[in-house]
């Protein structure tokens, strides 16, 4: 018997004055007699570890499957059956070349996903970018890209490079790189609409009647849970209520920021909505990125700790010099102990956000894990001699089958542009752009991540 079912659009938004909402996948946007055919979207997200890690602390003493954790991947020993951990693999075209001048942190950041050696011109496109053009067509943005430090291009240039080189690790071309973003409350509008002005008087006026850009499509959400089944209306609300929550976060750090005397002692330059503390920061940040992943806003979204040689300061724990300046430790022991904590430190930021994707059911009942590639990894392994051989790369998440983690394999001289490659053909976009880069040292695909 053949079922007829009318069914909610796929990209079907709640529009309000000033904001649109996307919605997250719903059993009523699948007609009956398809639902049981119905396969998640797969989703990409590149991870970058600047400033390099202490590379004894990362890497496990074993391979294969029985590798015990590292220190620095303890955080992810939930879900260490769906990570794979790969060492030995090099940034090739990250090579000084002869008559080039400096830049030891902007070739390899600038090469990680693009396989290609930077000039003072051109790079290549990043693999990111060419797996955003293949699903854009399916989304309202084709990639996002985030990070903890400024937009700025600012960072560890240097020599014959700019510093843009080392403050985005994404290109849209060859010589087009993609500025980040850092502000929670311009991807938050971003994503949902530009609900308001960010000047001191708009944002006090806004934290003094506790606005919310759900407020503006309520009726069209009160019509909406009418129309749909009770499973439907749990995971609207789930929705609902995680895009709430990350406003709340947002208007508690501008509360904090504008409120009393602290105005006399703010830089109003400032963007408003980026909190002091760091680990509140990242949560916020990573809350936006699930949520673009779970409304389908976007299924390719880059994320960097900061800057490739950032000196941002680890006050909190117990760092009295910035990161980079840390990372030149000549053996010191207490500066060596203290990047021990930074990376483990930044290890259970990204905990957080497997976190929430392992325990999101998807449609089918997968988890949103399941269907997603999170690749954790740096240009620089040993970042006091700034070695891009051997660099950290962590891959976690099920890939639709495609990955099977629970395994840590080393490919001795390998590219990374490999694994990237790889993961372009998962997406079955075309491979073809990714190989024009100029001086690009792809060789092909990775074998063994199934």
């Amino acid at each position: 018997m053949m079922i007829f079912k009318k069914a909610i659009p796929r990209r079907t938004f709640l529009r309000g004055a000033g904001a649109t909402l996307a919605l997250p996948f719903l059993d009523a946007m699948v007609p009956a007699f398809a639902a049981s055919n119905f396969k998640p979207s797969l989703k990409l997200g590149n991870v970058y570890l600047t400033t390099g890690r202490i590379m004894e602390n990362w890497t496990p003493k074993t391979l294969g499957e029985n590798f015990q954790l590292s220190p620095t991947l303890e955080p992810f020993a939930p879900y260490k059956d769906q990570m794979l951990v790969l060492s030995g693999m090099d940034i090739k075209s990250a090579d000084l070349l002869p008559g080039e001048r400096g830049g030891p942190h902007a070739r390899p950041c600038a090469s990680y996903l693009t396989g290609a050696h930077p000039f003072s011109d051109h790079v290549g496109i990043s693999a990111d970018q060419v797996i955003a053009k293949h699903v854009s067509k399916d989304t309202p943005l084709s990639s996002l890209e985030l990070s903890l430090d400024t937009p700025e291009w600012v960072g560890q240039g240097g020599g014959d490079y700019e510093p843009y080189y080392t403050a985005t690790m994404s290109w849209r071309t060859e010589n087009t790189p993609l500025p980040v973003e850092n502000n929670p409350r311009k991807v938050f509008e971003r994503l949902f609409g530009d609900t308001d002005s960010v000047n001191t008087e708009a944002m006090q006026r806004r934290i003094k009647r506790q606005s919310s850009v759900l407020d503006s499509v309520s009726s069209r959400v009160k019509n909406l849970m009418g129309s749909v089944g009770a499973s439907d209306r749990y995971k609207l609300d789930e929705y609902l209520s995680a895009v709430r929550d990350v406003e709340r976060g947002i208007q508690a750090v501008e509360s904090r920021t504008a409120s009393g005397d602290n105005m006399k002692q703010v830089d109003l330059n400032r963007p408003a909505g980026i909190p002091e503390n760091l680990r509140e920061h990242s949560q916020l940040i990573f809350d936006l990125m699930f949520l673009s992943y779970r409304a389908d806003m976007t299924r390719v979204v880059s994320f960097m700790f900061g800057h490739e040689g950032t000196n941002r300061n680890y006050l909190e724990l117990g760092a009295s010099d910035g990161h980079h300046s840390l990372s030149h430790h000549k053996g010191n022991s207490t500066a060596i102990e203290i990047l021990k904590k930074v990376d483990r430190y930044q290890s259970d930021m990204l905990a957080y956000l497997v976190e929430k994707m392992h325990t999101t059911k998807e449609v089918d009942g997968s988890t949103m894990l399941d269907n997603s590639i999170i690749v954790a990894g740096g240009g620089l392994s040993d970042a006091n001699n700034h070695v891009h051989n051997d660099v950290p790369i962590a891959v976690i998440g099920g890939a639709q089958g495609m990955i099977r983690g629970g395994r840590h394999l080393r490919y001795d001289g390998l590219p990374v542009s490999n694994l990237h490659f790889s993961i372009i053909e998962m997406f079955g976009a075309s491979t073809e752009e990714y190989l024009s880069n100029k001086t690009s040292d792809t060789t092909g695909a990775l074998k063994g991540l199934a």
